[in-house]
């Protein structure tokens, strides 16, 4: 069988789901590529199975993910695919499920598996990432989750994840945040991004942007409006210089979280310590 595998990533948590699920498929005998999502890219080499996976954006998929499924072109015969999420907390998948869902029936897509599978947080600015233990732990069940996953798939067993909102939101606060986020704030916090006196300029920020939305403008990083908050930049700097202006925008003292598998991966060389 032959298997394609497209994702968006952060710091990685989607690409190692991902990657591990490629790597059963190959265990197994499949044939098996995988690779980043393209903007632009409106159609996929034939395979008999197609996998996604992303990460949770406040209750939904990072606008890169749903703008990228809504330019694909419809399927001319019924494409298999399945679908999966990374998130902190699996009960806060909110909408990112059925969002793609979605999307994907109107492309011709028959949906044969969904899930959510917990990986470290690593939203530094609004939170502290889990440290390198309790990171390596969530990881290990993470990667252990998708080996099942993989096999349930490949064995024909059917599992789709079901819509909740988060007990500890409400409903109201779901709703809030979700909208607000996707119509307002993913347009706007880009804006906040700043740099501490430790940047020395090295410009590995721009390198490794995921959307290319950092550019460097006499010597110290500028965001664009088409930043994600993915959060790569501010996980991988070894200057720890970027953070936020606003309530709880710092990252001083917060841990960092990187999947350093993914560096290799996508050829993105590590940092220096000069």
């Amino acid at each position: 069988m032959k298997i394609e595998l497209k994702y968006f990533t952060g710091t990685g948590n989607s690409w190692k789901v991902l990657n591990t699920c490629s790597e059963q498929f190959k265990t197994d005998g499949h044939e098996t590529a995988i690779s980043a999502i393209r903007p632009g890219e409106q159609s996929l080499p034939t395979a008999d199975l197609l996998g996604f996976c992303f990460p949770v954006y406040a209750f939904g998929i990072p606008r890169i993910c749903r703008r990228y499924l809504n330019d694909l072109d419809a399927f001319s015969t019924t494409q298999k695919v399945f679908i999966l999420i990374t998130a902190g907390a699996a009960s806060e998948s909110g909408y990112s499920v059925g969002e793609c869902v979605r999307i994907l029936k109107r492309k011709n897509c028959e949906i044969v598996y969904t899930a959510v599978i917990e990986m470290p947080a690593n939203w530094i600015v609004a939170m502290n990432p889990p440290a390198k233990e309790e990171a390596s732990e969530i990881i290990r069940k993470g990667v252990e989750q998708s080996r099942k996953i993989a096999s349930e798939i490949l064995d024909g067993i059917r599992k789709y994840h079901a819509f909740n909102v988060p007990i500890q939101y409400g409903r109201i606060r779901f709703y809030q945040d979700y909208f607000l986020f996707k119509y307002l704030g993913i347009y706007n916090i880009w804006r906040m991004f700043r740099v501490y006196e430790t940047c020395n300029g090295c410009g590995l920020c721009a390198k490794i942007c995921p959307t290319h939305s950092i550019v460097m403008d006499q010597e110290k990083p500028k965001w664009l409006s088409t930043c994600e908050q993915c959060m790569r930049c501010a996980n991988y700097c070894h200057r720890e210089a970027i953070y936020q202006s606003g309530r709880n925008g710092g990252t001083l003292g917060r841990n960092r979280y990187l999947e350093t598998g993914l560096l290799k991966f996508e050829k993105i060389n590590p940092p220096s310590e000069s």
